[in-house]
Formats: C-alpha cells, structure tokens, sequence
C-alpha cells in the first residue's frame, strides 16, 4: 500500500495546511511559538514542512525530535549536534542572497511587552557553557530551531528534577528575549502551557503565542482521500469520501490514513474472491475496513497502556471509569452526568469534581476525548470510541 500510516508527511505526501503554514511565518516574524495540538494532527509533519520551506527564505532550520530526552544535558546537546558550524557556513554562503530578506523581515521582540522577570545566571550544572556558546553562535543567524515534542521531554525533565527545569526554561527565556534574529518552535502533544501552569512556571514561556493545530476540514480530508486512493489504484467518488469521514469522526490524518488503507485491503480482498475488476472503493469496503480494525487490538491497545504508563496509580482507576462511562453511553455526557456516574470512584463531591477536571484535561491533551460545541464530552476519533466499547467499557 502507497499509504504512510503513522509516519511524518513530507513531499507529496503532505496535504494542505497551507492557512497554517502562512500563519506560522507571520508568527514568527515577530514572536517565536508554541505549537500545540493533540496526539495524531500531524504537528511534526507541519514542522517538517515548515523546515522545508525554511530554505526558500533563506533560513537554516532543522527538526530537533527531544521527546527521548530527560536531562537539560542532553537537550543543550542535541540542539547543538543539530546545528554544527560547517552546515551553518554552507548556509550562509549558498543563502546569501535571500538571508537578507529574511533578516528585513524578522521584527525584534519588544521587551518590555513581555514583563519583567528576574533572569538568573547559567547554572554551573555541566551544560551551562555549552549553552552560552551555542546561544552565542546561534542567535544573530538565520535559523529556525524545531524543537519537537518539547513537552514530553519537559514534563519527564520537570518530574526528574523541576530545579533543573526552571534554569533551563530561564536560559530559553533569556535567549529569546535577546536581540535575536533566529526563532524557536516549540512542540508538544501535551499542552506546553497547561503543563507549566500545573507546575507554576508559565512565567517561562509567556513570549511564545500558542499555535493551537486543529483536524482537517471537511474539504480538505476528502480531497486527500480521493487523492490517496488514486495513488494507489483504486477511484473513490466525493460521496464515499464523506462517508468515511463520518465514520472516522475526528479528522485526524491519521485515522483517516487509517481507515482508507483498511477499506484498500477490504476492496481488494473483494475482488479476489468475487469476478468483479473495477477499482472503485465502496461505503461497504469502508464498512468492512471499520470492522477489521475494531478487530484487531493491537491497533489500539497502546492507547490503553499508555495510561497503565504515565498516569499515577491514583488516577488511572478514576480516568479508566471515566473513559468507560463515556464509551458506553447511548448519548453523549455532559459534566453533570459524568459526575455523577463516577461517584463510586470517589466519594467526595469537590474531590470528584477536581479529579474530573484533571482526569479530562490529561485525556484532552492526548488526543482520546473532546467537548462539543454545546460542552458535552465525546471520544475524538470513533474508531477509538468503539474499540474501547468492545474492549474496555465492561
């Protein structure tokens, strides 16, 4: 199959996203961003293609993945490995001609909009001077540095050692608000500002505009579908489209990347047993590639255990019960009704009402509920709802 299930979107591969793109440069001509979003919206994807771009306006920009990071030593680290001297010198040589547009364009921070705030000396921690050297390498260039998944590496540098976390976020804060000419992009599937709000360090990012990314458009997903599937054979009409789109629910990428690449393989298995030799893919092959991955767990079970993984033993009956009753409604739940559903979880009125609250932000962030317009809790992705009614709701 042609399609890339999971994997970052580069090239032709890559779709739309261009109002996203386009706000992104006119952030970053004057701030540097936070850009957030949950789990499967194709943040890196949108980073990588931001990389890409970064070349035409003669920016040197590399994608830092440090979401396998837990100490300030290894950060400093990988961002320096990802911009050594002698790509930098290439840069500047081959880009000269567009550098200065570039540097035209870039507006300084205005500082005294950010607050004050005391700025601590680097620390004497075995990363301090590696820092000052790369910030001073770095920070009159072009260059934009992606730092992706930066919140899953904070949230375990936080829980390791939050002193050390609130030196390093001081640095970066310090850095950007220098007369600077490169720009940072900060990424995260959990909420960079929730997760430093939990903690009391808003103070650290408040220069950096939150760049909230959102699903496909209806248009935008079905053009992608029918694009997707001619690559690989098959003719999906507009109608079919949007009917897998209802089915997936949450345009995601991924889900429907998902979803298509199944109902291929049911379509296919179709023809092999039957006389037929048309391509077109059909609202029952799409039935069909539904059920089979209802069918196999292994789909989904990560999304289970990833609870079982990063949530204290605390919450994880309450956030569990939570899921369950959200999964097994027959209509959707407000506020109220969860409340009151999870009152055998715990006892106490304000207790419940917070861990509810925490319990939905955490699931929020990750990608597995969401609110409706008229603030009724839903799970995002369909797929994810059934499977967890098969699975999980008993």
């Amino acid at each position: 199959m042609a399609i890339r299930v999971g994997n970052i979107a580069s090239g032709d591969d890559f779709f739309d996203r261009l109002s996203e793109l386009e706000d992104m440069w006119r952030y970053l001509e004057g701030n540097h961003v936070s850009l957030t979003g949950p789990r499967r919206l194709g943040k890196s994807s949108l980073l990588k293609r931001l990389g890409e771009q970064a070349e035409e306006k003669g920016v040197f920009a590399r994608m830092i993945d440090v979401e396998g990071l837990d100490t300030a030593v290894a950060f400093v680290a990988a961002i320096n490995a990802g911009y050594p001297d002698e790509s930098l010198k290439h840069h500047m040589q081959s880009a000269a001609g567009k550098i200065g547009s570039w540097l035209k364009v870039v507006r300084k921070v205005d500082i005294k909009l950010l607050g004050s705030i005391e700025v601590q000396p680097l620390p004497d921690r075995g990363w301090g001077n590696d820092a000052q050297k790369l910030e001073s390498r770095l920070t009159d260039l072009p260059v934009l540095l992606l730092v992706d998944e930066f919140s899953v590496f904070l949230e375990k540098l936080i829980a390791r050692d939050l002193r050390e976390a609130e030196l390093l976020l001081g640095w970066l804060r310090r850095w950007r608000m220098s007369d600077t000419s490169c720009r940072f992009v900060f990424s995260g599937s959990v909420g960079i500002n929730a997760l430093l709000e939990r903690h009391h360090l808003t103070t650290w990012l408040n220069d950096c505009p939150e760049f909230q990314l959102g699903p496909f458009r209806p248009k935008v997903a079905r053009g992608m579908l029918i694009e997707l599937a001619r690559r690989d054979g098959w003719s999906l009409s507009d109608d079919s489209a949007c009917y897998l789109c209802d089915k997936t629910g949450w345009l995601s990428p991924f889900y429907l990347n998902l979803l298509l690449d199944e109902s291929m393989k049911a379509a296919r298995d179709r023809l092999l047993e039957s006389d037929e030799t048309d391509g077109d893919l059909c609202n029952n092959d799409i039935d069909d590639g539904y059920d089979r991955l209802l069918a196999s767990r292994s789909r989904f079970i990560h999304w289970y255990k990833r609870l079982q993984r990063d949530l204290a033993d605390s919450s994880i009956a309450f956030s569990l019960a939570l899921l369950r009753h959200v999964a097994k409604a027959d209509t959707l739940l407000t506020r109220k009704q969860l409340l009151a559903r999870l009152a055998k979880q715990e006892a106490d009125p304000q207790k419940r009402a917070e861990q509810l609250s925490d319990s939905l932000a955490y699931l929020e962030e990750h990608g597995y509920l969401g609110q409706t317009a008229d603030l009724k809790i839903t799970f995002l992705s369909f797929l994810l709802r059934d499977y967890w009614r098969r699975n999980h709701a008993d």
